[in-house]
């Protein structure tokens, strides 16, 4: 692979007409107009006034290939760019847009000056098309880009301003009084910051950001207790834990009468526990010390074929966290194995399904059920049941999208074109035709071509769990890695 830097001028370039984010264009007008629709028009504002603050970063380089057709550059990679300085150029020349858009864009162009010549990569179209694959294709095993979870975004603030956030602190210090223990198993590092950084709550804990000595391992211990408590609530009201912890005053009401009752009688300043210690529960024994008390359950033994385990089989040995070697004892709070990754469906999220809108009463229903299973632990218990709902979330989700979500350059909804198809098989089959047009996320569409391209090898032994569940059924191991292969993030996406 060999190219060349050269300064172009933005009217040498040309939007890609075939860029993957929309359907194929009719000309330069066409495809930008696709481009916004398929982006979004403030998504593209956005851009642009970065572009005019910030300029283009040095590690984002427009990707370009010469035409000897057109006699000018075909953008490959960097459309977006492009296109928002092309409408900071010239925003008049965007007649799709309406006029308080255009009048936005000019806003942004008054703030100062905007390119017209910038640098780009010149190459030949198949080193193009690698670069474009190789960004775009998520993290692709380590290959490609991996994106920061919160925690890491959080760190990486810290490490530049020095200044850290609660959630952060509260992170630090379990792992530090607790052997590295992960309290985002329990609860999702955004919702550790909501929840326990609410003004009353920190003040009745005792914790001060300005002050970390009051980070200790006993407000640490009450923390990691507190969570587990806030996810046995949420269960119990059948209720995902965003929604029912949703407001300040819901939070005080109901966390501030739980902690004064921990904490009675309670020095909350004492820092016995140690840097290496195991979180414990409220009556003083530890998490490790139970699960010897209380061994897993693993009776569950599945017969049929393929995916069966045998008694006394290798799969046996395994826990139903996909880990092998750590006991779990069934009760809420446990964290799993050595990979800290979520259990099963654990970090589903449903919180933008409006309850309002009957189309979303069926999905939300298996979702609280994958809730409920995921943080109960039941795979292996009821390797069946959850056979059934996993089938019926991709189901359920992908014809949710489909109501929702518009056929790219088409004013026809996706279900329009599905809603007469009455196998998931045959709906997917669809959806694999048409993928370019009804998911515009790259990431996304090659999370469903990894789990859906071979049919046959991820969906079609749900379906005979589902119609045989006396000939064949799937070990619980197969079942907790379904989510961690893309399923989660697809499922989060389409339901978004």
């Amino acid at each position: 692979m060999a190219g060349a830097i050269q300064a172009l001028k933005i009217s040498e370039l040309v939007n890609y007409y075939e860029n993957p984010r929309h359907a194929i264009g009719s000309s330069e007008e066409d495809t930008l107009k696709k481009l916004f629709d398929a982006v979004g028009i403030q998504y593209m504002l956005n851009l642009a006034e970065d572009v005019q603050r910030n300029g283009l970063l040095g590690n984002q380089q427009i990707v370009v290939v010469y035409s000897e057709t057109i006699h000018k550059y075909v953008v490959y990679e960097g459309n977006r760019r492009v296109a928002a300085i092309k409408l900071l150029l010239a925003p008049e020349h965007f007649g799709f847009l309406d006029r308080a858009t255009i009048e936005k864009a000019k806003k942004i162009r008054q703030q100062g000056e905007i390119p017209d010549v910038i640098n780009c990569y010149i190459t030949n179209e198949e080193e193009a098309f690698f670069i474009m694959e190789r960004l775009h294709s998520g993290e692709d095993k380590g290959r490609g880009t991996k994106q920061w979870t919160p925690r890491e975004k959080e760190v990486f603030k810290v490490r530049q301003s020095h200044e850290k956030n609660l959630s952060y602190l509260i992170d630090f210090y379990v792992k530090k009084y607790f052997d590295g223990f992960d309290i985002t198993t329990i609860l999702p590092f955004t919702t550790i910051q909501r929840i326990f950084n609410n003004r009353e709550v920190k003040k009745e804990i005792g914790l001060d950001i300005a002050n970390e000595s009051s980070f200790t391992s006993a407000r640490m211990q009450l923390i990691i207790d507190a969570s587990k408590w806030i996810v046995s609530e949420a269960e119990a009201a059948d209720a995902a834990v965003t929604r029912l912890f949703n407001k300040a005053r819901v939070i005080e009401d109901k966390l501030i009468p739980w902690i004064q009752e921990y904490t009675h009688g309670k020095s909350m300043d004492d820092n016995s526990a140690g840097e290496q210690s195991k979180p414990v529960d409220t009556d003083g024994q530890s998490d490790a010390d139970k699960a010897d008390d209380n061994p897993t359950n693993t009776g569950s033994n599945f017969t049929g074929s393929g995916a069966a385990t045998s008694v006394g089989g290798e799969s046996d040995r395994q826990q139903d966290d996909g880990t092998t070697g750590s006991s779990f004892n069934g009760r809420k709070g446990n964290f799993g194995g050595s990979r800290n990754l979520p259990y099963f469906f654990q970090g589903l999220n449903y919180s933008s399904l409006n309850p309002n809108d009957a189309e979303t009463h069926g999905v939300t229903a298996v979702c609280r059920e994958l809730q409920l299973f995921s943080d109960r632990r039941l795979v292996a218990t009821y390797p069946i049941a959850t056979t059934f709902l996993v089938r019926s979330i991709i189901e359920q989700s992908i014809i949710y999208y489909s109501k929702k979500h518009y056929i790219q350059g088409q004013n026809k909804l996706i279900w329009e074109k599905i809603k007469d198809i009455g196998k998931l098989s045959k709906i997917i089959e669809n959806y694999k035709r048409n993928l370019p047009n009804y998911i515009t996320d790259t990431t996304m569409r090659q999370y469903f071509t990894n789990l859906f391209g071979n049919y046959e090898d991820n969906v079609d032994p749900l379906n005979w769990v589902v119609h045989r569940p006396a000939e064949f059924q799937l070990d619980s191991s197969t079942l907790v890695e379904l989510p961690r292969k893309g399923l989660l993030t697809l499922i989060n996406f389409l339901l978004s």
